[in-house]
């Protein structure tokens, strides 16, 4: 089917425009397109020379981090020998003197003292740490605990 002829003129009038604006567009292509292939060479060169620098920093950062390592390795070790040492101070048995004993009549946090060293003593029975359990009890209640809860 053929179109009519009044549409042939404006479907070539169309076609003209067309292939004008597509040259147009062309030309200007041609003449953005160096200016772009330029832009994106010195993208790709700034790009490399930033990998370069980081990779540089990361090689400086490696070097410098074995010194401060071995560094940190003697000082953790030289804290962990005196925390094991303070350790074995802590626990070393504690042995209740006469004047402790005799504070610990009068004097709560004496009596504690008192008690846990009695509870804590390898042959101390269960009567002994149900006292600490009780003291620490109370002590953490603030109230006042007596060796004998029946004396005025």
């Amino acid at each position: 089917m053929k179109p009519p002829p009044e549409d042939l003129s404006t479907i070539e009038a169309d076609a003209r425009r067309l292939a004008a604006s597509a040259r147009e567009l062309a030309d200007a292509l041609a003449r953005k397109l160096p200016r772009v292939h330029d832009d994106v060479r010195a993208a790709r060169a700034e790009a490399d020379s930033l990998r370069a620098a980081l990779d540089k920093e990361k090689a400086s950062q490696e070097k410098a981090r074995p010194a401060a390592g071995a560094q940190g390795r003697a000082r953790s070790a030289a804290e962990d020998q005196q925390a094991e040492d303070a350790g074995a101070l802590l626990a070393a048995p504690f042995r209740v003197s006469a004047r402790a004993a005799a504070a610990a009549r009068t004097e709560p946090l004496s009596a504690l003292a008192v008690q846990v060293a009695k509870a804590l003593s390898p042959d101390a029975n269960p009567v002994e740490r149900a006292r600490l359990i009780a003291m620490a009890f109370a002590a953490s209640h603030r109230e006042a605990y007596r060796e004998d809860p029946i004396a005025p």
